[in-house]
């Protein structure tokens, strides 16, 4: 008995988390560069979006529909009517840019923000053994919550907003959703402890832990 109170009195105990220290982890990453920061947020489905018309067929819904959420928000002029020149003519309409496009698009893509900022660090789970990369840590899972920063003015148009949040592709695997009080999106993420410090997961070039562990 007195064996089994010394074995519990030994056995360490996990270290303390919190979502200031989870959060601090987070900001010190960024501030290296190690994490996203910096990062616009765009929308790349294979239109240029540059100072050219863009020309659509009359009868491609998709594109059209697209086209006039671009309209909605200010981009581009409501389209004139235009026909493709060839053996068949086709009826067209025809999208002019607005000077708003240049300062959100560009490299065949239309941003929506031009960084990503953190907002918190909460609903963390259990600290527990866990391997990354083949090497074992003691870590623990959370949720990490960022928000749009310096977003267009355009996204303040709730059907805009919809349209685009729908075309855009996961970002570091999970989905931005539109709010009346910003864009918002949720990882969750796993972050370990080294040199008695928490540290993201996902950052590149983890330095070896618990040095003796066997692998």
């Amino acid at each position: 008995m007195l064996a089994l109170f010394a074995a519990v009195l030994w056995w360490p105990r996990p270290p303390e988390v919190s979502s200031d220290a989870l959060q601090t982890a987070m900001r010190i990453a960024i501030a290296r560069g190690d994490s996203p920061g910096r990062d616009p947020i765009c929308v790349a489905n294979g239109l240029a979006y540059d100072q050219e018309p863009v020309n659509v067929e009359i009868d491609n819904a998709a594109t059209v529909s697209w086209m006039n959420i671009l309209v909605a928000a200010g981009l581009y002029a409501a389209p004139a009517n235009g026909v493709a020149g060839g053996a068949v003519s086709q009826a067209l309409l025809v999208y002019q840019p607005l000077p708003t496009l240049a300062d959100w698009a560009g490299a065949r893509r239309l941003c929506i923000a031009r960084a990503v900022k953190l907002e918190s660090v909460a609903n963390i789970g259990r600290v527990d053994d866990m391997r990354l990369r083949g090497k074992p840590y003691t870590g623990v899972p959370a949720d990490v919550r960022w928000v749009l920063d310096q977003p267009a003015p355009w996204l303040d148009n709730p059907g805009v907003a919809e349209a685009l949040a729908r075309e855009l592709p996961t970002w570091r695997s999970a989905r931005w959703q539109p709010a009346a009080q910003g864009w918002q999106l949720t990882q969750r993420k796993n972050f370990v402890r080294i040199d008695e410090q928490w540290v993201p997961g996902d950052i590149a070039d983890l330095p070896p832990a618990r040095a003796g562990a066997a692998l």
